[in-house]
């Protein structure tokens, strides 16, 4: 049986991923370069590494109520390792947690060149159809993320940036209020400025909340008592 692969491949006594020489990436280079280089086939630019490494930072962690996390820990609470904890949140992530990224950045790459005109129409028919504009709103920054003030001072220059103001003003004209963008979708944007494929979306955030859930489950495991269960008053009986 044949296997044929671009990433990585061991010879002359050193590991080659795309292209580069392990030992060399390991003096020289940085974790998070080292992630976009094994997932694009090449090293960032200067302002490419900088937005990266925002980017996995920003969804390192969200609190213990988010989907995933709590997922890691209910799981953990059961008498199970830690990977198996970890995996169970990495196994939770969606078209709704996490998943946002991927779809957004299908959706920007549609629009790529697209009139602006055209985008408005767009939006307003989807808005219309009450249709999910992934990347837009969140439930707990009605006026804005602060993860996404601090990425936007950063970037210097963007092709898909456009697509922010004038699906956030559609939005303002025909709903009659402001829904920002929310962090998957200003990451959806970087992604797409970057070329990278939209399949690739759950797997960056995967990448970059994996030490939130390493966090979380560990701390389950170490300072919990076994077997989280929810009250009884925390549950409705409905007939």
């Amino acid at each position: 049986m044949e296997f044929k692969t671009k990433i990585s491949k061991i010879e002359s006594g050193d590991v080659t991923i795309r292209g580069e020489k392990l030992s060399s990436l390991v003096k020289t280079g940085k974790f998070t370069d080292s992630i976009f280089l094994l997932l694009s086939g090449r090293k960032p630019q200067s302002q490419e590494s900088i937005l990266f490494e925002k980017i996995l930072t920003a969804v390192i962690d969200h609190g213990m109520g988010t989907t995933s996390s709590l997922s890691s820990r209910f799981v953990a609470s059961g008498g199970n390792s830690l990977n198996v904890g970890v995996g169970a949140g990495i196994l939770s992530i969606g078209d709704y947690h996490g998943g946002a990224i991927e779809n957004a950045m299908k959706f920007f790459y549609e629009l790529k060149d697209a009139s602006d005109k055209n985008v408005k129409s767009k939006i307003q028919d989807m808005l219309t159809k009450k249709e999910t504009i992934f990347g837009f709103g969140h439930k707990l920054y009605k006026d804005g993320d602060p993860r996404v003030a601090v990425i936007l001072e950063e970037m210097k220059t963007s092709t898909f940036l456009r697509f922010k103001d004038l699906i956030e003003s559609t939005i303002k004209e025909t709903k009659g209020k402001q829904i920002p963008i929310n962090i998957d979708g200003l990451i959806a944007i970087i992604l797409c400025d970057f070329g990278f494929d939209p399949l690739l979306g759950k797997g960056i955030f995967i990448i970059g909340r994996t030490p939130g859930l390493v966090a979380q489950t560990y701390e389950e495991l170490k300072d919990e008592k076994p077997v989280r269960r929810l009250d009884e008053d925390q549950i409705e009986y409905v007939q």
